[in-house]
């Protein structure tokens, strides 16, 4: 704790010494997210904890619990991942009903790929890296109106791209 006029201050990571400390902690988060999202998604992950750590470093009450701290938020990061991915593919599959392989006939990627560019960036941030609508409002300067109604009309173009590939 640092002290001014006696009065003790609140410990506060500083961003030279929140992105010294992420450094040495990159590659262990790297391991620990491959196994939960696998290698090609657990770098991104890794990448979103180091942006979403830095931005939250204020939240840290403790120089000792970084080190935890980071871990939970990468972890987090991970299951939101997962959830997002299994949402969009569950959309998908009821619309085409329960016995459906999409991976196998259709493949998701390049029907995402299909959308328009902005369809396509907001999907992709809510469903593939986890970003809450109203995160991807502040990063898009959309409202979260808007960004919900854009998500709604590119799972509607998947779904009739979809039923398309059925006839």
């Amino acid at each position: 704790m640092r002290e001014s006029r006696g009065v003790p201050d609140r410990w506060e990571l500083s961003i030279d010494e929140f992105d010294a400390r992420f450094a040495l902690m990159r590659d262990r988060l790297v391991r620990i997210c491959t196994g939960f999202v696998g290698a090609p998604m657990a770098e991104d992950v890794v990448h979103d904890a180091f942006i979403r750590g830095r931005v939250r470093r204020r939240q840290l009450r403790d120089d000792d619990l970084f080190e935890p701290w980071i871990t939970r938020v990468a972890f987090r990061i991970c299951l939101d991942r997962k959830a997002s991915g299994r949402r969009l593919v569950d959309t998908l599959l009821r619309v085409g009903g329960p016995s459906r392989d999409l991976s196998r006939d259709l493949g998701l990627r390049e029907l995402v790929e299909q959308l328009p560019p902005r369809e396509r960036t907001l999907v992709v941030l809510h469903y593939g890296h986890g970003y809450r609508l109203e995160e991807i409002a502040d990063m898009s300067g959309l409202s979260a109106v808007n960004v919900r109604t854009i998500i709604f009309r590119a799972r509607r173009r998947l779904r009739e791209q979809v039923q398309r590939a059925d006839r």
